[in-house]
């Protein structure tokens, strides 16, 4: 005759089939779900710290172009402050009608060649651009004239208020005579900006 299983043996046997459900579903359900949840946790962190580092550099970087932008306005105002680079010819011409009008006499005129950027000091086999040309050229001029010193302070008055003309070297020598006790020899340095075309 066969025994069956008791009642106690039966109810022993469904705890122990559903403590083995129970561990089987958190062994291979929950545990695999909580894992990923928690992947997707730190995933979406790190997700939203790059997206506020992007953010913040989209907002550097709109910043940046503004800042460029006003910086590229300011500087063409100040470029039309400015006359074009203009041949030596008519810098003689401009120096010379400055002295006649405020009643000086040229004796000589000399204009130095505009300094030029040196090229790079060594120049590789990917770096084949020329350099960049000045955006400004500053020509020196020096003179030699004769006048008087009212004169002479009328057109350093006039020079002052130039944008493009600055005096940066001046002497005046009285003459000895006693016919011509005011007018004097004068030297005069002075630099001229221009923008390059």
């Amino acid at each position: 005759m066969k025994q069956g299983l008791s009642k106690r043996e039966k109810i022993l046997l469904g705890i122990l089939i559903l403590v083995g459900m129970l561990y089987l579903s958190i062994q291979f359900l929950i545990l695999p779900l909580v894992a990923r949840y928690m992947d997707d946790i730190q995933e979406r962190n790190t997700l939203t710290t790059e997206r506020a580092r992007v953010d913040e550099n989209i907002s550097i970087k709109e910043l940046l172009v503004r800042e460029n932008e006003d910086a590229g306005q300011r500087f063409e105002a100040i470029k039309q402050e400015y006359p074009l680079l203009i041949p030596n010819e008519e810098i003689d011409t401009f120096l010379t009608n400055l002295c006649f009008k405020n009643y000086l006499r040229p004796t000589s005129l000399n204009i130095a060649m505009p300094s030029v950027p040196a090229p790079p000091a060594q120049v590789g086999e990917e770096d084949t651009q020329e350099p960049p040309k000045p955006l400004f050229t500053i020509i020196t001029v020096t003179m030699q004239l004769t006048g008087t010193y009212n004169s002479l302070a009328r057109m350093v008055e006039e020079v002052d208020a130039m944008q493009h003309v600055r005096i940066t070297n001046l002497s005046f020598t009285a003459n000895q005579s006693e016919e011509e006790t005011d007018i004097g020899r004068i030297s005069i340095d002075f630099e001229l900006t221009y923008v390059n075309p």
